[in-house]
């Protein structure tokens, strides 16, 4: 029989251990929420904890709920005035439902239909996009002729809908696409309604025609300045008062008989954390501090953080006056500001490192993104890889919007592919020139559909090298379907 023993032997272990913090735990937490879970956090902390109050939010059923108590008779009759005011404004038609009665009448294919029936639910109460997505934004990527062609074509389709003028940037180029579609608009009247109506302050013709002579004459002394539409016109105070005359009889506001409802518009883009904005001008070199990036000699680009519907929190100012150590809600109320605010600047600081990183992209579009990993964000911003995920992870929410369109933060970080003259190419360019190929063969040989093996080839020919089986997944991941099923 065996002899079993049973022995006890100690060992000395060194271990390190690191323990996260509450308010480190609670910052990484709001990292990676979305505006809406985080809307609600905010709101649920509001109610609990007296010594932070809401300064400024949007509207929210929640913050008038919280404060109709204390409402006064006066605010009772203003509700009330409201309340008429909305079930009036219901009986009217929407501009959304106008365009689209107008909309299901045309005969049009699948792609022009989708794009246009986007644009109308993107447009604002003054039936204009310069405050919503950019429509560059609402083409999808999966359907190879939703290109810039086709989306021209139907802003122009929607802009000579009843009423005449909507789907415009904003309510001057509204005033402009009218007098293009009336024809009968002097060639002055137009170059005054393309950019130039600040020259019509004030409306008195003598000194509008200075200021249109002075404009002349400082514009060609520009070296290579393209000619005006009015290059070759004597212009006199009679032609600039009928100018003025006409444009005084255009619409200003042509959806102001609507009302708009936006409703059934796509709202997974509504989590906007950055605004990168292009501004002329020249600087010297990128101001991190104030969110400015260097471009080219001519332009630069601002970065923005975006609140969206976050409400704006603070400490109530009574609690300078209170005692220290008085109150735990107190030092709560701090630390949850503290977390609120390190989101803002770690969001905004990536924001900046990205944009320098990918200033080709900002500046000449899509096809020009560079590879990026987290990794190396991570490591240029001495931040760990799990905090970057948590701002760029595809479900939460968080998206950029610039002049070229609203993208998912995740879409700046992709692996990259060699060219034949050994430079990287990012994933993301490589699939925006298969859905160039793609386009372009549709656009010449509607009966060819390009298998991957031909995708393949072209791309290969022009430098890139890139295997069939890699094409194929690429294909796939764009929603595209194979030469077989592709319509």
């Amino acid at each position: 029989m065996s002899d079993f023993r049973q022995t006890q032997v100690q060992k000395a272990s060194q271990k390190q251990t690191y323990k996260l913090s509450q308010i480190q735990i609670q910052s990484i937490n709001f990292l990676a929420m979305n505006n809406e879970n985080l809307r609600e956090e905010i709101f649920d902390f509001v109610e609990k904890n007296p010594f932070v109050e809401i300064v400024r939010h949007k509207s929210d059923k929640r913050v008038k709920e919280k404060y109709s108590e204390s409402s006064s008779y006066s605010n009772q009759k203003a509700d009330s005035y409201q309340q008429l005011l909305e079930s009036y404004q219901n009986k009217r038609e929407s501009l959304q439902e106008h365009l689209l009665h107008q909309l299901n009448a045309m005969k049009l294919s699948y792609d022009e239909y989708e794009i246009c029936k986007a644009l109308i639910y993107n447009l604002d109460k003054n039936g204009c996009y310069g405050n919503n997505l950019l429509p560059k934004s609402l083409l999808n990527p999966s359907r190879p002729l939703q290109n810039q062609v086709l989306l021209e074509k139907c802003i122009e389709k929607i802009q000579r809908m009843d009423p005449i003028g909507t789907c415009c940037k904003n309510l001057e180029e509204s005033l402009f696409v009218q007098a293009k579609i009336a024809g009968d608009a002097s060639d002055l009247t137009l170059f005054l309604l393309d950019g130039n109506l600040s020259m019509l302050n004030p409306p008195i013709p003598e000194k509008i025609l200075k200021k249109i002579n002075g404009f002349l004459d400082s514009w060609h002394k520009k070296a290579f300045a393209p000619a005006l539409i009015i290059d070759d016109i004597e212009i006199s105070e009679e032609d600039v008062r009928e100018s003025l005359e006409y444009i005084l009889k255009l619409n200003p506001k042509p959806a102001a008989e609507y009302f708009s409802d936006s409703s059934f518009a796509d709202s997974n883009l509504a989590d906007v954390a950055l605004i990168i904005e292009k501004k002329q001008g020249f600087v010297a070199q990128d101001d991190e501090e104030k969110g400015i990036v260097k471009l080219n000699d001519e332009n630069y680009l601002v970065v923005k953080y975006s609140r969206g519907d976050l409400p704006e929190i603070r400490l109530l100012p009574e609690v300078n006056l209170l005692k220290k150590g008085q109150s735990e809600l107190v030092s709560q109320a701090k630390n949850f500001l503290f977390s609120l605010q390190y989101r803002e600047s770690t969001i905004l600081l990536q924001g900046i490192k990205l944009v320098q990183r990918q200033r080709e992209f900002f500046e000449k579009g899509p096809g020009f993104i560079k590879p990026m990993t987290r990794k190396q964000m991570a490591d240029e911003l001495s931040l760990h890889e799990s905090t970057i995920s948590r701002i760029t992870g595809k479900k939460n929410g968080k998206f950029l919007r610039c002049e070229w369109g609203v993208f998912p933060l995740s879409y700046f970080f992709n692996s990259g592919l060699k060219t034949s003259t050994e430079n990287e190419l990012s994933s993301e360019t490589i699939k925006f020139k298969i859905q160039e190929i793609i386009a372009e063969n549709r656009e010449k040989n509607p009966a060819e559909n390009l298998s991957d093996s031909k995708l393949t080839s072209i791309l290969n020919e022009q430098g890139i090298k890139i295997a069939r089986r890699t094409v194929a997944k690429y294909r796939a991941q764009l929603g595209i379907e194979n030469s077989y099923n592709r319509q």
